[in-house]
């Protein structure tokens, strides 16, 4: 009788522990399906957006970048320190700026000369005092919005290209997880770092955000890859960009993307991955949701029976997308690659697992001797790459990765 009630014990127990951690992941990642997004870009033709695209030098001595936004309108953006927001039109001069993450709004005037073209603007900050900006005439990088197609999909984007005499090397950004778009700061700091180095930069919204069509939610890998691809194409054949030195930056989940589609095609010069992951993608998600479980205040030796419930609440919410990629494995890519690779990481990294990716190109530099693998630990940096606390990507990671393109796409006329 005892024995039996001893199992009787344990497994209502069990039942119990099993029911609360089911409590646990829906009440941390609830059952919220992600759906496509719906999207109604207006025309803005009327508001003349094209010709306040440029650089604007302020009066406290910031450069502000002006251009074209993923949902319609423009954005305006601060590198030193970062900020950004939406530049929302009310006439073809005048625009209110919504920083994102202030509640104020800013009233926003465009002046022209006695040709018409824009010298510049003004506006009143939170104090309502005036401040001034006038728009470079020799600014370091010249913009475009392009558009481009893969597999059928067209795709939207912003292309920088130096100001220097070319020919210059070019990037293609490949996006990380998610609803992503080229208005992220992230993206738009390295961005303009990369092309005030001398570099061409094609970055684009994701295929199913922004202003690119398809769905990403429905989408492979290899379709990232094959869109990375044509973005290589169009730079290319962009006046002033060498087609020989011509690569991809892999952001977080991006990362998974780049040895793949360096797999594919030799266009692919250098491939650089900032905060990615060497690991499968499911292992990738098992420690951040472990991370997160820890920064809730679960107790170490429940992770691993909390995690994996958190783990299949999240691949319900993905639905397709994870049935198609959670398995994905880019071993077998490292093993075959044969372009210089940059790999940049935070040493406090809660999204990646970075011991264990870093153990993955450890092996792969084994078993493929020849491979050209750089890595770079920062200390103190998190995901985002970041330092002292500050919003924004470091600027010595920003510098290392312009400077290793520039010794991996080195020509005899650079001396």
């Amino acid at each position: 009788m005892r024995k039996f009630l001893r199992i009787a014990f344990i497994v209502a127990g069990a039942v119990v522990l099993l029911g609360l951690l089911a409590l646990l992941a829906a009440a941390l990642i609830p059952f919220d399906p992600i759906r496509p997004e719906t999207r109604n870009i207006p025309d803005q033709s009327p508001f003349k957006l094209d010709e306040k695209a440029g650089l604007y030098l302020a009066d406290d001595g910031h450069e502000l970048m002006v251009t074209w936004g993923s949902y319609g309108d423009l954005t305006m953006n601060d590198f030193h320190p970062l900020a950004g927001g939406d530049l929302v039109p009310a006439s073809a001069d005048e625009f209110t700026w919504k920083p994102y993450a202030a509640k104020e709004e800013y009233r926003v005037s465009f002046a022209h000369d006695a040709a018409g073209v824009v010298t510049g603007m003004r506006w009143h900050d939170a104090a309502g005092r005036e401040h001034a900006a006038a728009k470079r005439p020799d600014p370091a990088y010249g913009q475009a919005e392009v558009r481009w197609r893969s597999d059928g999909v067209e795709l939207v984007g912003l292309l920088l290209s130096p100001s220097a005499p070319g020919p210059w090397p070019g990037v293609v950004f490949v996006h990380g997880s998610g609803r992503s778009i080229r208005d992220y700061l992230y993206y738009l700091q390295t961005a303009d770092f990369l092309a005030r180095s001398g570099c061409a930069v094609l970055l684009p919204d994701k295929r199913g955000c922004g202003k690119s069509g398809g769905e990403w939610l429905t989408s492979t890998f290899a379709d990232y890859a094959r869109d990375a691809l044509a973005g290589i194409d169009l730079l290319a054949a962009t006046g002033g960009v060498d087609p020989e030195r011509v690569g991809l930056v892999g952001v977080s989940q991006g990362g998974w993307v780049l040895p793949l589609a360096a797999s594919l095609s030799e266009k692919v010069r250098f491939i650089v991955l900032s905060s990615g992951s060497a690991t499968v993608l499911d292992d990738t998600m098992r420690y951040e949701n472990e991370c997160n479980l820890r920064d809730a205040g679960v107790p170490r030796w429940l992770l691993p029976l909390a995690a994996p419930a958190i783990a299949a609440q999240i691949r319900r919410n993905h639905g397709e997308f994870w049935k198609l990629n959670g398995r994905f494995d880019p071993l077998p890519y490292w093993l075959e690659l044969k372009v210089p690779a940059l790999v940049l990481n935070g040493e406090k990294d809660r999204n990646v697992p970075v011991r264990r990716s870093l153990a993955v190109l450890e092996e792969a530099r084994r078993r493929n001797p020849g491979a050209d693998i750089t890595v770079k630990v920062f200390a103190g940096s998190g995901h985002g790459l970041e330092q002292g606390g500050q919003a924004g990507i470091r600027r010595d990671c920003l510098q290392l990765m312009a400077d290793w393109i520039k010794s991996k796409t080195r020509t005899s006329a650079d001396g």
